[in-house]
């Protein structure tokens, strides 16, 4: 009978800072790119020890970084010198930057020097690998101890709502990935994810706990030079999002010769089962590990991971907590499910979990509001084995390639942009209803949705209803939005 499902006890003895971390790695190898430049873990260190770095201790600092030397030095060096970086999109649009800028009043930007010069009232403190720190005329804000680390919650919506972590959030979950992955410094990871987004920052995290080297690039899956580094690095690890995979079995990665990779894992949204069974028949037959894993930005982020020997057998399954996690299922009343097979709210707890959410500077001085336990709003069943699965989730959310997306947020960004709708949808996928029947208004919201969130014109449909769906309080019915039942605009 399953009632609460254990992990080990992390066995890795982790570094208490990332100051702790860079030290202990000392002229070894952290980061490299396509042009050969290395970084080592010493030279973040003198970059956190430099006096323009030292003046960010314990002060708000919004990190637009890319996948490159200069901003992933630059965001670790912060990290340990216990500044407070908060990570944005690199290229997030400039009105929502000066919206999050008013919101939480950052006393330091960490960006590239050619967005340094769009950011009014700033002063440049210092230069590095193409990056620059600028400091902004506003005051110190109030910031709890134990905050180190801000990330966005819904993707590219422009949502002023962050997660908060501490460094021991961070390092915790960080020595749980490296432990049950199996990282140590011989360990080469390719980025493929951007740093804002949690489960790339978590790659960055596992493997320099370790003091392995990341190899660095911005190119994507469909670049030829992506995969000539890919090769030249002798990458050991392919980390994606079920967008990633559809893509390679486009560009035949079964075919490829990568002879140093080891390891494929998945995250950021639930993969059709059928695809992951593919990849982990593969796997077995190259010699290789597949393992999908599930969390949240809330859990910084990992939370269960499917090890690779089951990956076959249970393809739809999320697996087991991370080492040193517990989960377990919950009805609607919150009392703890003891049986098999029986959906509830997954619940989940460990050193790992969240201290709270920010909506602006005035919340980033409250402390640990979670106490280590995370209600995630997915629906999950347990198997007897004690592997679980998710079946669907209570709250609006869906992961958009890989970022959990709120679309309430992006009904409210429409809405600003002089457009009423309702959304719905499925992971990768969005539907928006608006009230109108007019094509012309469905080809400006695409456009619209395109532009604000990035994303590619086959994941968004547009339809039209005479009224939308709603209760005798009138309050929409979310459940009764149907594209059948509307005209397909665009």
């Amino acid at each position: 009978m399953m009632v609460v499902m254990k992990s080990q006890p992390i066995s890795k003895k982790s570094n208490n800072t990332v100051l702790d971390v860079l030290r202990s790695f000392g002229s070894q190898v952290a980061l490299k790119d396509e042009t050969d430049a290395v970084v080592k873990y010493s030279s973040i260190l003198e970059l956190c020890n430099t006096k323009s770095f030292n003046k960010t201790r314990r002060s708000l600092t919004f990190c637009l970084i890319d996948n490159d030397l200069g901003g992933i030095s630059g965001y670790l060096a912060l990290l340990a010198g216990q500044s407070v970086p908060l990570m944005l999109n690199a290229s997030i649009d400039e009105g929502q930057l000066q919206q999050l800028i008013e919101f939480y009043r950052p006393k330091y930007v960490w960006c590239s020097g050619s967005r340094a010069q769009t950011i009014e009232n700033a002063s440049c403190v210092m230069c590095f690998r193409g990056y620059r720190l600028i400091e902004l005329q506003n005051s110190e804000i109030k910031i709890h101890q134990s905050v180190a680390l801000l990330l966005p919650t819904s993707g590219s919506t422009g949502s002023p709502k962050f997660v908060k972590l501490s460094q021991q959030n961070i390092l915790s979950n960080a020595a749980s990935i490296a432990e049950y992955l199996g990282l140590n410094s011989s360990s080469i990871p390719i980025t493929t994810m951007p740093p804002n987004y949690s489960y790339g920052l978590s790659i960055i995290h596992s493997h320099v706990v370790v003091g392995a080297t990341i190899a660095v690039t911005n190119k994507t899956l469909f670049d030829k030079g992506f995969w000539d580094f890919f090769k030249a690095s002798r990458a050991t690890s392919f980390n994606g999002v079920p967008f990633h995979y559809d893509i390679l079995k486009k560009l035949r990665f079964f075919k490829m010769d990568l002879p140093d990779l080891t390891t494929l894992t998945q995250a950021g949204g639930k993969m059709d089962p059928k695809i992951s069974l593919e990849y982990a028949k593969f796997c077995k037959l190259s010699g290789r590990r597949f393992i999908p894993m599930y969390g949240q930005t809330e859990a910084s982020p990992r939370i269960a991971y499917l090890p690779s020997e089951v990956s076959i057998s249970k393809p739809a399954s999320i697996g087991i907590p991370v080492p040193g996690g517990e989960i377990w299922l919950e009805d609607g009343n919150g009392e703890v499910i003891y049986r098999e097979n029986v959906v509830g709210e997954l619940v989940y707890k460990g050193p790992n979990v969240f201290l709270g959410y920010a909506k602006s500077y005035k919340d980033l001085h409250i402390g640990d509001e979670q106490f280590g336990i995370l209600r995630t709003g997915d629906l999950a069943k347990v198997d007897n084995d004690g592997y679980y699965s998710i079946v669907g989730r209570k709250t609006r959310f869906i992961k958009l390639f890989g970022h959990r997306v709120s679309l309430q947020d992006i009904e409210n960004q429409l809405l600003k942009n002089g457009f009423e709708v309702v959304c719905g949808g499925t992971d990768d996928f969005i539907e928006v209803f608006t009230n109108s029947l007019y094509v012309d208004q469905g080809s400006e919201i695409k456009g619209l949705m395109i532009e604000l969130f990035k994303v590619p014109p086959r994941s968004v449909s547009v339809y039209g209803l005479s009224n939308f769906p709603r209760n005798d309080y009138g309050k929409i019915q979310y459940n009764k939005l149907n594209a059948k039942n509307a005209v397909l605009l665009t």
